[in-house]
């Protein structure tokens, strides 16, 4: 009756995805390639787009397959990029942002997966975690001033915890904007910054055309 193989999809296989890059991110931070951990940060965005799609499309969404994606997104989205921006800094009490970066997605996540029953389709209370994690990267590769990378995390931080209304980009069409993401991974470092430091600003711009 509680045997694993009951609860786990064809999906959950890019969920397993998502938190081995989360950890190979972390990995490559701990050994000082902030680069590849970002890109890595990029990839795993890229496979929580289309977990989700899968399991739309195959018709296998289950309440079990929504919280084993909440606490990989935990590792990838939360932890990784909280790991990411305070050794990208050169301020010690960095970590003080970072842990409260990483607070404020575990709790958005908490937040959504006690009411999401409740809330309109079509809507997400908060900003997703995913998008916090996609910002942060980007603020990194963009080589941002360390105060406007701490602004951006106060920023971010807020948007994810707040009870602004943003609308789902989600649907059971095939997520083109993950291909967007998936393209900066591929940006070689000669542009990198330029590149990231538009998407940077392109992204914040869409936040508010996404807020209902």
């Amino acid at each position: 009756m509680y045997s694993m193989r009951t609860y786990l999809k064809k999906a959950d296989i890019l969920t397993f995805l998502n938190i081995s890059l989360g950890f190979a991110a972390m990995s490559f931070i701990l050994n000082g390639d902030l680069d590849m951990a970002a890109r890595l940060i990029l990839v795993a965005v890229v496979t929580d787009g289309f977990d989700g799609y899968f399991a739309r499309r195959s018709k296998t969404e289950s309440e079990f397959g929504m919280n084993f994606d909440s606490l990989s997104d935990c590792i990838s989205f939360g932890v990784a990029p909280a790991l990411l921006v305070y050794s990208y800094t050169p301020y010690w009490w960095m970590i003080f942002f970072s842990i409260g970066y990483a607070a404020a997605g575990v709790l958005r996540l908490a937040r959504y997966n006690v009411t999401f029953k409740d809330i309109g389709e079509g809507t997400f209370i908060g900003m997703p975690i995913p998008i916090g994690a996609l910002l942060i990267v980007l603020a990194v590769l963009g080589d941002l001033p360390p105060v406007l990378i701490i602004g951006a995390v106060l920023f971010i931080s807020y948007l994810m915890v707040c009870s602004i209304n943003f609308r789902k980009m989600t649907t059971n069409r095939f997520p083109v904007q993950n291909l967007v993401v998936l393209f900066l991974v591929a940006i070689p470092v000669t542009y990198l910054v330029l590149v990231a430091r538009i998407a940077f600003a392109g992204f914040v711009g869409g936040l508010f055309i996404q807020k209902k």
